[in-house]
């Protein structure tokens, strides 16, 4: 780990950003009556969550293996934007729900460009340039937000659009079972370009991994851990925001009673 010190360090200014974030959330959102106060957890869950996956030494990590990698991105994509989104008022959802009716096209979007990031041409491209790869990043997860706010502001369409949900992401996570089976790439790209920043030659990965990785099963593993998280996520998400909107509507309807 020595060998990793200057680069596996806690992202300060990150860390900064997100507190900010907090403290302005928490101030906004206790002015809305129909936010309950587990709602704060989800909201505080999900920035944390964005914070390990991201501004942690947890960040190099993930770019050791294909299932690592895959791993972290589908919490930092298929978790913390629900986690987030629940953590709003149910008007406020509401509100960017009328206004943002392009949830499909954000859908086919996220899934073309997060297929394009995992293809062996594209990904050590974005890798050695930053300003492109970190463009990237944010693109995906701003889209990741349009893409979850229809499951946690449920209505009656929620189950043709999960179905597309799944449908989409699919290739992602199939393009690296298929290289896995074919015998494609040796190692992780991510991983290599982490070795050429540390300026470690490509014979003396020992130096950063000490055991062998089966590369094919490394792949076929990292795409099928990726669709078990979607899928999980993506039902976790929908009994969370019925739930949310059931537990609202009770909280409203004595107030309605008192107007009566």
């Amino acid at each position: 780990m020595m060998v990793l010190s200057g680069l596996a360090t806690w992202n300060m200014p990150l860390l900064i950003i997100l507190v900010c974030i907090s403290v302005g959330y928490f101030f906004s959102m206790r002015k809305h009556s129909d936010v309950r106060s587990g709602q704060f957890y989800w909201f505080f869950s999900g920035i944390g969550l964005f914070y390990l996956l991201i501004g942690s030494p947890l960040y190099i990590l993930s770019h050791f293996t294909f299932i690592t990698h895959m791993m972290q991105m589908s919490i930092l994509y298929f978790f913390v934007p629900p986690l987030l989104l629940l953590g709003i008022s149910r008007s406020l959802g509401q509100k960017w729900k009328k206004r943002n009716l392009t949830s499909i096209s954000a859908l086919i979007v996220f899934s073309i460009l997060f297929f394009l990031y995992h293809l062996p041409q594209i990904l050590p491209f974005l890798y050695i340039n930053l300003v492109f790869h970190t463009s990237f990043i944010i693109g995906l997860f701003a889209l990741a937000f349009f893409m979850w706010l229809p499951v946690i502001t449920p209505d009656p369409s929620l189950k043709r659009y999960s179905w597309w949900s799944s449908i989409l992401l699919m290739p992602a996570c199939l393009l690296l079972i298929l290289n896995g089976l074919l015998g494609g790439q040796d190692t992780s790209p991510l991983f290599g370009q982490l070795m050429l920043k540390l300026c470690i030659p490509s014979d003396q990965s020992g130096v950063l991994l000490p055991f062998k990785i089966n590369t094919k099963a490394d792949q076929i593993f990292g795409g099928l851990l990726m669709l078990l998280l979607h899928k999980f996520s993506l039902m976790t998400a929908i009994r969370l925001g019925r739930q949310r909107m059931y537990l609202q509507n009770l909280k409203l309807k004595p107030s309605l009673h008192k107007m009566e």
